[in-house]
């Protein structure tokens, strides 16, 4: 990527906006953190004034053109972001009508979303460890049954239990290679359990379906305690089956419910490995204001084979940002690991992640939110 503002401005002159320019240097800063992510940028960029070739002496450089130059590469990026949401928006819906609407029925409001996860992790005991992903969902409301077709670039199926619960980059060695496009049928009830079904296709050579389901309830426990029972199983033909078990407890600590309390109990089966992998985990989600959310936890994970070990345990600290507007999101991650593999002596490590949500709904959805489930 060639960052250049000279290249923005020269494209750009006919998008004047008003901005601060607080806002010009967040935006800025996360495309260099963005570079520096995918490990194609130095740490200093971050820090540096973005140079341009026919840079001229500062004091020669009126107030108002700065403002200008400052405005353009706002709009470049306002307009990019709303033309790829606005495409998604109509190819969506344009898609969803065909299969699904009836002439007398009145348009209902799309969902679809594309969603761009840049991450990097890097521990004292541990290489550093740069990801990747692309999640594509296509709502269809307007079918009986409300499908939805998905595409996920690194499908996490066959990771670690601990790496999704944490939300890590995946270094397991069973992990999925490539990509995977299929279609889901969400939100069916089956007494008081809702369902999701997913059927499709690892999208390379050789032809690899797949198929998921996942079974869940809500139950309100007592005044405070609310509680989330989740089964899943999946199977690869190229992997065998897996299932996932998962026991989760929610408790509001404050009566606005902005600071919430989780306790979780998970374990997961791999048929590659013959494993149960068990993970349980404390966690606490205090949204501190509408632009900034921690996220503390504490954890152990635990295999059966080849012999019952702790094969790590965990103390972190998250702090997500909304970087800008509702559709950029920076998440940064302090970590401390007492693995098994290094006879339990603590690793401290970090892990940054920049998120980018394409969608008509981005700028009225909140990301930070965290909720109790609801029944």
């Amino acid at each position: 990527m060639d960052y250049n503002r000279n290249n923005y401005k020269q494209a750009l002159d006919n998008y004047p906006v008003t901005t601060s320019k607080l806002t010009v240097k967040r935006i800025d800063f996360a495309v260099e953190l963005s570079l520096l992510i995918v490990g194609i940028s130095s740490p200093h960029h971050l820090f540096a004034a973005p140079v341009s070739e026919n840079a001229v002496p500062s004091s020669k450089v009126s107030h108002v053109e700065e403002i200008e130059e400052e405005n353009d590469i706002i709009s470049w990026i306002d307009d990019t972001q709303l033309t790829i949401a606005d495409s998604i928006h109509d190819y969506s819906s344009s898609f969803d009508h065909f299969v699904g609407k009836k002439d007398d029925e009145e348009p209902m409001n799309n969902r679809s979303y594309l969603r761009l996860k840049l991450k990097s992790r890097y521990s004292h005991r541990e290489n550093f460890d740069p990801d990747g992903s692309v999640y594509f969902k296509l709502d269809l409301p307007h079918t009986k049954k409300n499908w939805k077709l998905i595409f996920e670039s690194d499908p996490d199926d066959f990771d670690r239990l601990e790496d999704k619960e944490r939300g890590i980059s995946a270094n397991s060695s069973n992990s999925l290679s490539g990509a995977v496009g299929g279609v889901r049928l969400q939100g069916r009830k089956w007494g008081e359990w809702k369902t999701n079904f997913d059927l499709g296709l690892k999208l390379r050579f050789p032809i690899d379906p797949f198929t998921r389901i996942e079974v869940y309830r809500t139950d309100q426990l007592s005044y405070e305690w609310t509680s989330l029972t989740k089964q899943e199983v999946f199977y690869y033909k190229s992997k065998g089956p897996g299932a996932i078990t998962s026991f989760n407890f929610y408790h509001a600590i404050s009566q606005a419910p902005s600071t919430i309390l989780k306790l979780s109990l998970n374990a997961q089966y791999l048929d590659t490995d013959n494993n149960w992998e068990v993970v349980q985990q404390a966690e606490i989600f205090d949204r501190v204001n509408q632009d900034n959310l921690l996220q503390y936890s504490i954890g152990v994970s635990a295999d059966s084979r080849p012999n019952y070990s702790v094969t790590n345990s965990w103390v972190s600290i998250g702090w997500k940002h909304r970087l800008y507007k509702k559709w950029l999101y920076l998440t940064a991650t302090s970590e401390f690991d007492f693995q098994e593999q290094f006879n339990y002596k603590i690793n401290p490590g970090i892990m940054l992640e920049l998120e980018l949500y394409f969608s008509s709904n981005a700028r009225s959805t909140d990301r930070l939110k965290r909720s109790i489930p609801s029944l």
